[in-house]
Parts: C-alpha cells; sequence; structure tokens
C-alpha cells in the first residue's frame, strides 16, 4: 500500500489517541487537524498540526510547520521549515523542506536509531503523498520533495 490523503476517520482518532495529542500543541495555537497523510499497511501516518496554512500568522516562522509522524508504534514530533515549493493545479508541484528539529532537540528514541534511514525513507516519501497541503493539495501532474536535514537536528 502507499501513503494516501484523508480525512481521519472517528475511529482512527480514538485509535491513535490524536485528542491528546493535540492538548499537547494547545499552546501553538492549532490543534485540530483532520486530516493526515496515512500509510495503513505499515502503520505510518503524518500529521500536520501546527504552522503556516494550520493558523500560523506570525510572518517570522510562517515556514515553520510542526507535524506528528507516527513510524509503526512510535510517536515523533517534528518540525519542518517549508523552503519553497510550486503548487500550481495541472503542473508538476514540488517542496523543499528542512529538517529542524525532532522530538525537540532529543532525537530519534535509542529503539529507532538503528532505523534511522527507513524512517526518513519513510518520511520522505509520506511528505512526497502530502503534497504541501494534504487533502487540500492541488492537481499536480506529478509531485517531488527535497528533504534536507539541518546541521544542529539531532538524529
Amino acid at each position: 500500500m502507499t501513503f494516501i490523503n484523508e480525512f481521519t476517520p472517528p475511529e482512527d482518532i480514538e485509535k491513535y489517541g490524536l485528542k491528546q495529542i493535540d492538548k499537547r500543541f494547545e499552546f501553538l495555537g492549532f490543534t485540530s487537524a483532520r486530516d493526515w497523510t496515512i500509510d495503513r499497511e505499515r502503520d505510518i501516518y503524518l500529521r500536520h498540526v501546527a504552522g503556516a496554512g494550520a493558523g500560523g500568522r506570525d510572518i517570522e516562522v510562517r515556514n515553520q510547520q510542526t507535524f506528528t509522524f507516527y513510524w509503526k508504534g512510535h510517536e515523533l514530533t517534528l518540525r519542518l521549515d517549508a523552503l519553497d515549493g510550486r503548487w500550481e493545479a495541472g503542473e508538476p508541484g514540488w517542496s523543499h523542506w528542512r529538517l529542524v528539529m525532532l522530538n525537540g532537540s532529543n532525537g530519534l528514541p535509542e529503539p529507532l536509531k538503528p532505523h534511522r534511514r527507513e524512517i526518513l525513507a519513510d518520511l520522505k516519501e509520506a511528505l512526497t503523498a502530502y503534497q504541501g497541503a494534504g487533502v487540500y493539495s492541488g492537481n499536480y501532474t506529478s509531485y517531488s520533495v527535497t528533504l534536507d536535514i539541518d546541521s544542529e537536528c539531532e538524529l
């Protein structure tokens, strides 16, 4: 199976504890993302919980996005900066992201460190399916993602 963008079904809101996760992001001003990018077969989802397009208003930080990335039983919190992109319907789309922070500055939990490459590949795949706006993305002829890792990002 592959990643798909969809509105989160009520049974999955309960299953993954999304209401409890949302409470942790109330201070950012947005906590009710009801769509996600999910690969059910591999038990991985990407969910945009704060930043531009999700309630972010401060022009100085509008490119800073906060996501939860659930990877095979482990919830990770990501700070991704949207550096650039092209989002014109009917054209090839692309976005350029920088992973700035993973779980604050704590990096991957110890059990996940051996899976670092696989996790980053799955994140890039999820971002490609997400297409910059999840269920609200345009109709592109194709979509690609560049994912950089900030030099100070602890993995």
